[in-house]
């Protein structure tokens, strides 16, 4: 649904642990997870320059399939060489349905807003079949195109391990340099891993490179609610 076991553990965890609102027979459905992570990597990028991270998701479901959520984070950036601290909030909502047991398909928006002001919106397709996923992303703001390939792995103690390959085309207002000119693509790969610790408190881990900014690691822990 967005940035799948990282920025999208908030989802992917949270899909998983719905519990109903009400009675049994509710329509609706709520999850949430909580998260402090040592980085926040998000596509092969350190959005908190390699430094710790407090993470949370909330979000409701109808059984027709439809959502809305909302995320909250800490981040760092850059300002006239100096590291500055922010946070961000979003804002997103979608529908999603299985197809037969096999096959799912999605739709999502997302509204990004920052502490230090302004936002961009994301629109997101997503392809689940069996183990594999695929999410097609278009940020009208940055009007970059993101593309993504995901595959889990179930280990044991019921711990998964994701491996994930994304390109952004497009790419051109990112500003990464390639032998001197801007580069119009970028891309990342990376490893994912959640086990479960307690029945709602996982480990996560991930490893990940981008083509620009190299290698980025993380350690963190999720309580699911």
């Amino acid at each position: 649904m967005n940035k799948i076991i990282l920025t999208s553990c908030a989802l992917a965890i949270a899909c998983t642990l719905s519990q109903p609102l009400a009675a049994e027979e509710s329509q609706f459905a709520a999850s949430g997870v909580l998260m402090g992570l040592s980085n926040y990597l998000w596509r092969g990028q350190t959005i908190s320059d390699d430094k710790p991270t407090l993470q949370g998701d909330l979000m409701v479901e109808h059984e027709s399939g439809f959502y809305l959520g909302t995320s909250f984070e800490t981040y760092r950036y850059e300002d006239e060489g100096n590291i500055l601290k922010d946070y961000e909030i979003d804002y997103y909502g979608g529908y999603y349905q299985m197809i037969n047991e096999d096959l799912g398909l999605g739709f999502n928006a997302m509204k990004y807003t920052y502490g230090a002001g302004g936002y961009t919106v994301e629109y997101t397709a997503s392809l689940d079949y069996k183990a594999f996923n695929l999410m097609v992303s278009y940020d009208q703001d940055v009007e970059a195109w993101y593309t993504e390939i995901n595959y889990g792995f179930d280990l044991f103690n019921e711990s998964q391990l994701v491996a994930h390959a994304g390109l952004f085309t497009d790419a051109e207002n990112y500003e990464y340099l390639n032998k001197g000119k801007v580069a119009d693509t970028i891309y990342d790969l990376g490893l994912r891993y959640r086990y479960p610790l307690l029945s709602q408190l996982d480990l996560m881990l991930e490893a990940s490179y981008q083509e620009f900014e190299h290698d980025h690691y993380m350690i963190g822990l999720g309580y699911n609610f």
